[in-house]
């Protein structure tokens, strides 16, 4: 009798001491994981592997580790192998690093960020993997993916499939603002400025906070020509983000286009008194400065500011322009040839 429980215990130890080994190599993984040294996480995992390469478990594990690095195309390709090992496995395995994470949708986490990461260079794996994270059972996480499967459909030009993806968004989440400023956005880089601010309207019944919403709306309107309905919108969103040089600018044009020149300069000079300033945003702003003292006759400052952003190094071909076309009006007429040669020179080598 002595002698079966013997047996017994030995063979209950050697498979404890079996299925211990797999275990200590995946746990050596997940305290450096949950630690934080992703890396060493990473070589643990896949030592593991080479004793156990059946293991999807591993997999995960893996891309959990890539996840947190926020590499989400190693993340992506790791789930994925897991996936065509074990589809049926795949959730448990993947709540067991939720839980180790303290995170919630990982699985969606990944193939959510994996998409976005595809979508310019792979429009069709960005398409794949945002159908993937539509398998989550929240709402809101659905209306993103819908959002963003919308998205993918405008960056190549697939218009009335975008509008189905933006109408499953909605109907998944009726407050996703991100839905309607999709398409709102799209419709204004077309120049159909009537149907983005029915968009964008929308978003503020929804979220009358979100400042960027402000801003295109008064872009929405410059673009009709209503100066006043743009200057009322940017105001706004100035209010909100103070001193923001995009708003300020676009301000700076609808009071320009309004004629009220005085009032554009100052904004311009607002710009130009701020830190850390796109140069792209300066240039438009030397530009335009110009532009309007030229218009109001003023050609001295006009002559003034080029060469003001030319000592700063933010002018462009534009910006020649303007200045040739002050000088010839101040009777400079060789220095209006000279600025019309850097002009023509400064076009041969864009």
């Amino acid at each position: 009798m002595k002698k079966f429980f013997l047996f017994v215990f030995l063979v209950i130890f050697l498979a404890v001491g079996f299925n211990g080994c797999s275990s200590a190599e995946k746990t050596g993984g997940n305290i450096h994981l949950q630690e934080g040294r992703f890396d060493r996480a990473i070589e643990q995992y896949r030592k593991a592997l080479e004793k156990y390469p059946k293991d999807s478990d591993l997999y995960v594990a893996i891309g959990a580790a890539y996840f947190m690095k926020k590499n989400f195309k190693e993340a992506v390709s790791n789930f994925e192998k897991a996936e065509s090992m074990n589809p049926e496995a795949l959730d448990g395995e993947v709540n067991q690093y939720e839980g180790l994470l303290n995170t919630r949708y990982l699985k969606w986490q990944i193939y959510y960020n994996g998409a976005v990461e595809y979508t310019k260079e792979n429009p069709e794996k960005a398409m794949e993997l945002a159908k993937k994270s539509l398998d989550v059972e929240d709402s809101e996480k659905v209306s993103q993916s819908y959002n963003l499967l919308a998205n993918i459909m405008l960056n190549v030009d697939k218009v009335k499939e975008a509008q189905d993806f933006l109408t499953k968004a909605i109907e998944a989440d009726k407050n996703n603002v991100e839905a309607y400023m999709t398409m709102g956005h799209y419709y204004l880089s077309e120049r159909k400025s009537d149907e983005a601010l029915k968009y964008f309207n929308e978003v503020l019944k929804i979220d009358s906070t979100k400042i960027q919403v402000y801003e295109l709306i008064g872009q929405a309107h410059l673009l009709k020509g209503d100066q006043d309905e743009a200057i009322k919108s940017l105001e706004k969103a100035l209010s909100i983000s103070k001193n923001d040089p995009t708003i300020l600018y676009n301000l700076m044009l609808a009071n320009y286009r309004a004629k009220r020149y005085d009032v554009a300069i100052n904004k311009g000079r607002e710009i130009l008194g701020l830190e850390n300033v796109a140069p792209s945003v300066l240039t438009s702003v030397y530009n335009l400065m110009g532009q309007i003292y030229n218009d109001k006759g003023d050609y001295k400052n006009a002559v003034a500011v080029v060469k003001e952003a030319i000592e700063k190094g933010v002018n462009n071909c534009d910006s020649y322009s303007v200045a040739a076309f002050a000088s010839y009006k101040l009777g400079n007429v060789k220095e209006s040839t000279d600025w019309s040669n850097k002009m023509e020179e400064c076009e041969k080598n864009q």
